[in-house]
């Protein structure tokens, strides 16, 4: 799902790049590949902002593993992905989406918000979060 102008890399996220650059991470030890997604961002006109922690009501669901990677977007290996799907276990209108550095509670690394996609119980929601070095 491409996100276009709504997703932000938060102040957290920043937070996370600048120590996992270092020899030995501080307080950043965990790659930020949980991907979750949420309900309430439209209806509260929300927009993804860097100072965001948390999504406005994250799925019951919970947060799934992604897969890394590095890819290029301008130059060879500049951009940080993570793929991972979100599958709904009862009927959902989604309009938010979260990469964060936990499996529960932890730090929301991007923040992104979309028109609403329905789903009902099985369908998902699969995702691809690229964070380009610029």
């Amino acid at each position: 799902m491409a996100f276009g102008v709504a997703t932000v890399l938060t102040l957290l996220g920043k937070k996370i790049i600048a120590d996992r650059i270092r020899t030995s991470p501080g307080t950043y030890t965990t790659s930020p590949k949980y991907v979750a997604a949420g309900v309430g961002a439209t209806g509260a006109a929300r927009t993804a902002a860097v100072g965001d922690t948390a999504l406005s009501s994250e799925l019951a669901e919970g947060r799934t593993s992604g897969t890394e990677s590095v890819v290029t977007t301008n130059i060879a290996n500049d951009t940080y992905q993570v793929t991972g799907t979100v599958t709904a276990s009862g009927t959902r209108a989604c309009d938010e989406g979260g990469l964060f550095d936990a499996s529960t509670s932890g730090n929301m690394f991007t923040s992104a918000t979309y028109n609403v996609i329905s789903l009902v119980s099985g369908d998902s929601i699969a995702f691809t979060w690229k964070v380009a070095i610029s």
